[in-house]
């Protein structure tokens, strides 16, 4: 009772004030948005644009317009809006209220069932508040993930996905919300045909709140569960109860269409087709079109009416190519995947920026050095220009230096080497670049070639993150001009095959050709 007093005051005043700014609506707005979000939405829809003045008081309205839309379970409206709140809060660097914005920007996407774009800006949103205490809006990140990832067959990742929201829901104390992600669990065993457990899901959902919307959405899952499980008579009990309840999104059409399918497998078609056809009278999505059509196609055959049966055989056809779209989709958790790599490519970018930037600072001072030192005394001014050359020419000297430790290293074994058969040879050979490159040891070959060809590795995986270690290999024995019979000896493959593979290095570097390829390592090896 005091809380809807409260209520009438916010009105009240606002009554009061008549031409009340914008900025003060938008406050009571936000204010109760949780606890009245049918009073936010009427303040909300009742702000012309033309009383929002500044682009703060615009990104503001966009947000709380599309959650208060959401808490109401109302459709949500075109992304002009939310766009306009995205740039504003990109620019600002309010990583809670761009969150926000990326969220309902990914759930415009899933309502359109492009799940390629709404994985990604989840994903955004989640990284923004991942370590936050938005919890409840955590929850609804990996709820809608859940979704997708049940939808995309991917049942494993549906469940954790499931479970992380369920465990940041029960963070936000939001009991109706954990209730819906039981049930959600609940169905992810359902489609991996474990039924029973998914009845203990479901059961649980429905002792633990009276919500109405809630205990709806259980029986509807209950009656299914027992559909799949071919228990008809069951099934129908619990849909028809379901029926009497309130409703989200496609929940009543769905439970529309399994009872239609119950009717049509008792053969009751009357039934069957009355309800495939409601379920078009209210909110659904291509499979559930697809899925109605499908029963009225066969009822209206079993009818022996064949010019309805090919007229709905037809809608099938259109919502199946439909949904054929929408499944060739990258998966959630391949596109999950991928959106780590980058993030971990972008920080290993960010480390060798700053690793640069560092290596830049130290040359920078070693200038300024230089050049006070050159002042002071031309004696120094010899020495360090004797420095500079040494620096310039450190890379040949490196390359020559290794050079000559293999042909020492080779010159060492020459007694054994002529002595040996061609297998010992061989193997001669492969022990003696392993020694002197350090071949068993990547850690020190890597840090050894870095070092020989002015960072050789770092530049290349810059490149290619594709770029695997025999690549990397056969990259640094072409620098060091190793013979190409020692190549195929090292690298184990015929001639064939290392053409096949500077073939495959060209492409991931996206040159031209092998000539391409070759004065690309000069460069690299040569550079300043």
């Amino acid at each position: 009772m005091l809380y809807k007093f409260r209520i009438f005051i916010y009105l009240f005043l606002l009554l009061l004030t008549g031409c009340v700014t914008s900025p003060n609506e938008l406050k009571i707005a936000e204010q109760i948005l949780e606890t009245s979000p049918d009073s936010a939405l009427h303040l909300l829809q009742n702000i012309k644009n033309t009383q929002l003045k500044s682009d703060e008081n615009r990104a503001l309205y966009g947000i709380l317009l599309f959650q208060a839309l959401d808490k109401t379970n109302s459709s949500l409206p075109a992304d002009s809006v939310i766009n306009f709140s995205i740039n504003y809060y990109k620019n600002t660097f309010k990583n809670n209220e761009l969150a926000i914005a990326y969220y309902y920007k990914a759930r415009l996407y899933k309502i359109a069932q492009r799940f390629d774009k709404a994985t990604e800006l989840y994903l955004k949103a989640q990284d923004l508040i991942q370590n936050s205490n938005q919890n409840y809006l955590l929850g609804k990140i990996y709820s809608d993930m859940g979704d997708i990832c049940s939808f995309q067959k991917d049942y494993k990742e549906a469940l954790l996905k499931f479970q992380q929201s369920k465990f940041y829901f029960q963070k936000a104390n939001d009991l109706i919300e954990t209730s819906y992600k039981l049930i959600d669990i609940g169905r992810v065993w359902r489609l991996s045909k474990n039924f029973k457990k998914a009845f203990v899901y479901y059961n649980s959902a429905l002792t633990q709140t009276v919500d109405s919307f809630v205990n709806g959405a259980a029986l509807q899952e209950i009656g299914i569960n027992y559909y799949n499980d071919s228990k008809y008579d069951s099934a129908l009990i619990y849909l028809n109860k379901s029926l009497l309840y309130p409703f989200k999104g496609t929940n009543y059409a769905i439970r529309c269409y399994v009872l239609a399918d119950i009717y049509y497998r008792l053969n009751r078609y009357e039934s069957a087709i009355y309800y495939s056809n409601l379920s078009f009278k209210y909110p659904n999505t291509y499979i559930i079109q697809r899925e109605s059509f499908r029963i009225l196609a066969n009822t209206e055959y079993k009818k022996g009416d064949f010019k309805k049966t090919e007229l709905y055989m037809g809608k099938y056809q259109d919502c199946t190519d439909s949904v054929r779209k929408i499944e060739i989709q990258t998966k959630s958790s391949v596109l999950e995947d991928i959106y780590i790599t980058k993030g971990t490519v972008q920080k290993s970018k960010k480390y060798v920026v700053a690793l640069i930037s560092f290596i830049l600072l130290i040359i920078s001072l070693s200038i300024f050095i230089f050049l006070k030192l050159r002042k002071r005394s031309k004696s120094k001014d010899i020495q360090l220009k004797n420095v500079e050359i040494k620096l310039i020419n450190k890379q040949v000297l490196l390359k020559e230096s290794l050079i000559k430790k293999i042909e020492e290293t080779r010159l060492s074994k020459s007694t054994s080497y002529k002595k040996a058969d061609i297998r010992e040879r061989e193997q001669i050979d492969i022990e003696i670049y392993t020694f002197c490159l350090h071949l068993d040891d990547w850690g020190r070959f890597e840090k050894l070639m870095n070092q020989t060809f002015n960072n050789l590795f770092i530049v290349l995986y810059g490149k290619s993150t594709d770029i695997n270690r025999k690549e990397l290999i056969l990259c640094s024995l072409l620098l060091l001009e190793v013979p190409t019979t020692d190549i195929l000896i090292i690298l184990d493959c015929q001639l064939a095959s290392l053409y096949k593979l500077r073939q495959r290095i060209v492409q991931k570097l996206n040159l031209s050709g092998t000539k391409e390829f070759e004065q690309f390592l000069q460069d690299i090896s040569t550079e300043k």
